[in-house]
């Protein structure tokens, strides 16, 4: 095939499919389109598909056909990072700081503590690439605290609690678990030096905050009525305006020797509260459905699940059972003693080990740095995977036969 229908090949086995499954199949209400994405990016890669027919796997995806797609793989995680800022709203927090400041302390603390205590139990079972041990165990501890909150949203409203109290704690939880957690992904590589950055770079970034805040924030804020078109939605010139906004901020955070996803996270962040729905409306869809697949491609073809190996299933059980169990109960237990109900606490505990897309990013990212081996890299792939299919099903069985746990929002 020539190089064109090669990537059209390729267009088909990772867009439609996974929506196809998710919307015709029944699966809509059981696991969230980014689990099923994920889980036919690792079918098509040598844990499944390269070993059932390797010569076709050779030809669909030889080195010349995936160059292109690796840039189209790094804006689909950049307007994903942005998507995540964008949904980053911290208006729910208001009459609540106390009992949100235990549960955040809680649900980031406990699960990240745990995390580099197994990472440094994974430094005795496997080659960490030279790595020292302390940056390594970090690195394990923000895959096992991290949330995705572009996930959790979409489970949010597949169940029906957008709306709900429940929902709208995990989302406030969520936003700033996101925030903790790129600031400290940011924090580690720099301590990395993986990338070969000058330290005194990062002495621009308070400049760079405070032009986004004090000057990119406010002249969107003043311009907004113009951004919009009379249905409330975003114009096209405006959208070039957002997108623009998103690219030249992750251009000078990753000039300043901090990955480019931070500044397309910070840009969604501080997009003024108008623009953020209809920027939603426009951009999350595509990305999610469009873009995203490709990364989860690339992805998968570096992924190989070798169940035969007692390193890969000991590392993915033990990381699974910290990811989870840490962060279903450190959160639980807080929640209960700021007054929610044991069955709310419960489906809180249960919404925010959601991993989804985050875990996939920031594991790429650390193997691609060179931080995790190829095995670590797909044993906690898995669990990520793993731990977003149970969200649905925990969070529906917490919250059965209790209506109190479905109070409205702003009741």
């Amino acid at each position: 095939m020539t190089l064109t229908q090669t990537l059209l090949v390729q267009f088909l086995l990772v867009v439609p499919i996974p929506f196809i499954v998710f919307a015709g199949f029944g699966s809509r209400r059981i696991v969230p389109l980014a689990v099923l994405q994920v889980l036919i990016g690792i079918a098509l890669g040598p844990s499944l598909f390269g070993r059932l027919a390797p010569e076709l796997s050779s030809m669909l995806f030889r080195p010349d056909t995936l160059a292109p797609l690796t840039g189209l793989g790094s804006v689909a995680v950049l307007l994903f990072s942005f998507v995540t800022g964008l949904h980053l709203d911290l208006s729910h927090v208001r009459g609540r700081t106390s009992a949100l400041a235990i549960l955040v302390a809680s649900s980031i603390l406990v699960p990240f503590a745990a995390g580099i205590a197994c990472g440094y139990w994974i430094v005795g079972l496997d080659d960490v690439a030279g790595m020292h041990p302390l940056t390594f165990a970090m690195a394990i501890g923000i895959c096992t605290t991290v949330t995705a909150m572009p996930v959790l949203g979409a489970i949010l409203r597949e169940m029906g609690l957008l709306a709900h109290r429940v929902g709208q704690i995990a989302l406030s939880l969520a936003a700033i678990n996101d925030a903790v957690m790129w600031v400290a992904l940011t924090l580690l590589l720099a301590r990395a030096g993986m990338r070969g950055t000058e330290p005194e770079r990062l002495l621009l970034l308070p400049f760079y905050l405070a032009a986004m805040i004090l000057l990119v924030r406010p002249a969107l804020a003043r311009g907004a009525k113009r951004m919009l078109r009379q249905d409330g939605g975003l114009k096209d010139s405006a959208l070039a305006i957002v997108g623009g906004v998103a690219i030249g901020s992750g251009l000078l955070t990753e000039m300043m020797g901090i990955e480019f996803i931070l500044g397309a996270f910070l840009a969604g962040a501080m997009m003024p509260p108008v623009l953020r729905k209809p920027a939603l409306d426009r951009i999350e869809s595509v990305t999610m459905i469009l873009l995203m697949p490709f990364f989860f491609m690339l992805t998968g073809l570096r992924t190989f699940l070798d169940f035969s190996s007692t390193t890969f299933l000991e590392v993915f059980l033990v990381a699974t059972l910290v990811a989870f169990g840490t962060k279903v109960l450190s959160t639980a237990v807080a929640a209960y003693l700021t007054g929610e109900t044991w069955r709310s606490s419960l489906a809180l505990g249960s919404l925010m080990q959601t991993k989804g897309l985050m875990e996939v990013v920031i594991l790429t990212i650390f193997h691609s740095a060179g931080m995790i081996s190829q095995g670590i890299f797909s044993a906690l792939i898995l669990s990520s995977v793993v731990c977003t299919a149970l969200t649905m099903p925990l969070t529906a069985l917490a919250l059965r036969r209790s209506p109190q746990a479905l109070g409205q929002a702003n009741a």
